[in-house]
């Protein structure tokens, strides 16, 4: 359900109200199912920020033009709008069609720096889902991140579900899979996907696993679950070609970061200085 009703008397008091709205040219209009996989794809910072980031327009692409899943867009409020959120008990919300986070089954992040770690713990706060994994249960939100700082996912592993290792773009399906095979099965129980979700290649789930510290530093991690494999592997798309992903760039209503049109030419880097993923 939107809330859209409750949201717009709020946008007068905040600064740049025009983060929230959605409507941007190139914007999908998502059409859920109820036994569509629906996902939240969050950007940890604030639409500024988070909007020209490609990762997050591919991944929301491919999601949308598959039969089972449904794929809509969020970033983090600003402090003014979270304070009015807060205090008039609204949650975080999508920005295409402002529905409420808890509307979707999975809360996506996308993580490209460390600092926003904490803005990751306070959105998923925010979207009433509890912060720590262990206390989640099956009719709440399952929390994935993926992105170039997921390759060492313990500081966070006791707050996510699962995490992609590598490229998205195959992988997002796969999941999509799983996660709407679950849902038509009436959400019966969490573990029961969070094992099928181990058995997708890329995709490390804390919870099936041990982790051992020893002075404070990670030693080993060990599974804990026969659905568990004892190494995870990242995926990998050779052939970006194959991928002609965002096939509409999103052209925002307000000033962003980067106010350009973004061009993918290649990842991962041929040198030791080189760019992780330009653009």
């Amino acid at each position: 359900m939107t809330i859209w009703n409750q949201l717009e008397p709020l946008l007068g008091k905040v600064q740049k109200p025009a983060r929230y709205i959605g409507c941007e040219d190139g914007a999908q209009t998502p059409h859920h199912h109820p036994d569509s996989a629906a996902w939240l794809l969050a950007y940890p910072d604030t639409y500024e920020i988070g909007l020209p980031n490609q990762g997050l327009q591919i991944l929301n692409e491919i999601i949308n033009e598959r039969a089972d899943g449904v794929a809509e867009r969020t970033y983090a409020p600003w402090t003014d709008l979270e304070e009015q959120l807060r205090s008039h008990g609204l949650p975080l919300f999508s920005v295409d069609s402002h529905r409420a986070a808890g509307d979707f089954d999975i809360l996506a992040f996308n993580l490209s720096a460390e600092l926003t770690y904490t803005n990751v713990l306070n959105m998923v706060d925010l979207a009433g889902c509890p912060v720590r994994s262990a206390d989640r249960s099956a009719t709440d939100l399952l929390i994935g991140v993926g992105g170039h700082c997921t390759y060492n996912p313990e500081p966070i592993a006791d707050f996510v579900d699962f995490v992609v290792l590598g490229d998205g773009e195959e992988v997002v399906g796969e999941i999509t899979e799983v996660v709407a095979a679950w849902k038509s099965a009436g959400k019966a129980a969490r573990i029961d996907v969070l094992r099928a979700l181990a058995g997708v290649t890329g995709v490390y789930v804390p919870a099936l696993y041990d982790a051992l510290f020893d002075d404070g530093m990670l030693v080993a991690i060990t599974p804990n679950d026969p659905a568990a494999p004892e190494v995870v592997e990242k995926r990998t798309i050779a052939d970006l070609g194959a991928w002609p992903y965002p096939k509409n760039q999103l052209v925002p209503l307000t000033e962003v970061v980067h106010d350009r049109l973004n061009v993918e030419v290649f990842r991962g880097c041929t040198a030791a200085a080189g760019s992780a993923r330009p653009g």
